[in-house]
């Protein structure tokens, strides 16, 4: 879905793969012109899949992070390439880019001197380690994101090797830091400083950013989090992934109340006096015990019973859906959470849209993500007057 919020800003997008794609797709989705600049051959995250078919020039991941955007081809290594991308930098409010750092600068269009010709426009650059520091130019995937970012230590069984999470989430939480930055910058611009500014965002940095139990236990007691296998950790309290009939639930017991509505859900209120249970120590002291008999009970129950009566009693006691069936649950459902895409290539399929809902502007239906090249005539031409021969000739040259 797509809102008319920003419909105002401007945006050139040198963006690629995922990070940054996602970043200027959050601010697509509320309005903002987004055109998105990639080199004649096309970003790299047009083959990321999932695939449906061998001809299609761009995949299921690419079609999702670049909706609602245009798309130009240009050629930055050469001359008339960088020339016709300055001319869309001005009047632009952002550009955003994660190239390695110093890439810009390399071509000629070093953030510094690009906010100097066009005091509007702000830089938002999102790179792996930052753009400085011993290791700025260090070559970063979601294994290493994980790893440096400290999502890794504490996930899988004690005495086993740590596990890496699965898929690309620090990816996406650096592109919501970036789409922030975006709207910092116009903020700062629009209600004060009156130009525009580079801004650096550093996916690692986001990634530890959202380390909050590791890194905020380990500055108030030193103590570093130990794996805890299925559990979130073993102490005064019952978070931890249960084995049910139909499937798995997950179970967020802490405080006494949740406990004690535990214990009624289980039939066993006794438990809640039980000299091993009846306190928060006790409850870590004897939590293999406590847990023993949890798994027991859950695994005799199906999900939805244990969902339903788990919210009668207030226990945050959730059932783990497989992705469809997170697609079919009446509550997303009922919100119209999910969209349809028509797009004339893949055909139809399903996205996330977004989660914030504006009394303002009224939602419209997104735009399919470009085809290579799509809006080439569009922007090169009809904003920026190129005549057809132009850009024919532009194309043979190898600029665009």
């Amino acid at each position: 879905m797509r809102y008319r919020a920003l419909s105002d800003i401007r945006v050139v997008d040198l963006t690629h793969f995922i990070a940054g794609p996602y970043a200027t797709k959050l601010l697509a989705d509320m309005g903002a012109e987004v055109v998105k600049v990639e080199p004649p051959w096309g970003d790299g995250g047009r083959k990321l899949g999932p695939h449906r078919a061998a001809d299609e020039d761009r995949d299921g991941l690419f079609a999702f992070l670049n909706l609602n955007k245009r798309g130009v081809t240009l050629n930055l290594k050469h001359e008339r390439g960088c020339e016709l991308l300055a001319r869309l930098l001005d009047g632009a409010d952002l550009l955003i880019e994660n190239f390695a750092p110093g890439t810009l600068a390399a071509l000629g269009l070093a953030p510094d001197e690009l906010i100097a010709k066009f005091p509007k426009l702000s830089v938002i650059s999102i790179s792996n380690f930052g753009q400085d520091g011993p290791e700025r130019d260090g070559k970063l995937n979601d294994l290493v994101l994980f790893a440096r970012g400290g999502w890794t230590f504490p996930v899988g069984e004690r005495d086993r090797e740590p596990l890496t999470p699965p898929g690309s989430l620090a990816q996406y939480v650096a592109a919501l830091y970036g789409a922030i930055a975006a709207m910092q910058a116009l903020a700062a611009r629009d209600l004060g400083l009156g130009h525009g500014q580079h801004i650096d965002v550093s996916i690692l940095e986001a990634t530890v950013a959202t380390m909050i139990y590791e890194t905020v236990t380990f500055q108030y007691t030193g103590i570093v989090r130990s794996r805890a296998g299925k559990r979130f950790a073993v102490g005064p309290f019952l978070i931890v992934t249960l084995k049910c009939k139909d499937g798995y639930a997950g179970l967020h017991c802490v405080t006494d109340k949740q406990f004690q509505g535990l214990c009624d859900l289980m039939g066993r209120r006794e438990l809640a006096s039980d000299p091993r249970f009846n306190s928060a120590l006790n409850r870590m002291l004897n939590n293999d015990a406590l847990l023993e008999i949890v798994e027991a009970f859950f695994i005799g129950r199906e999900r939805k019973w244990l969902y339903r009566e788990g919210q009668r009693r207030a226990i945050p006691l959730v059932p783990i859906p497989s992705v469809a069936e997170v697609l079919e649950w009446e509550q997303t459902r009922a919100r119209n959470y999910f969209e349809t895409i028509d797009d004339p290539v893949l055909g139809k399929f399903r996205v996330p849209g977004t989660p914030l809902r504006l009394t303002s502007h009224r939602a419209e239906a997104s735009r399919p993500a470009p085809r290579l090249g799509e809006h080439n005539r569009e922007i090169f031409g009809g904003r920026l007057g190129l005549s057809d021969a132009e850009i024919e000739t532009l194309k043979r040259a190898g600029a665009i």
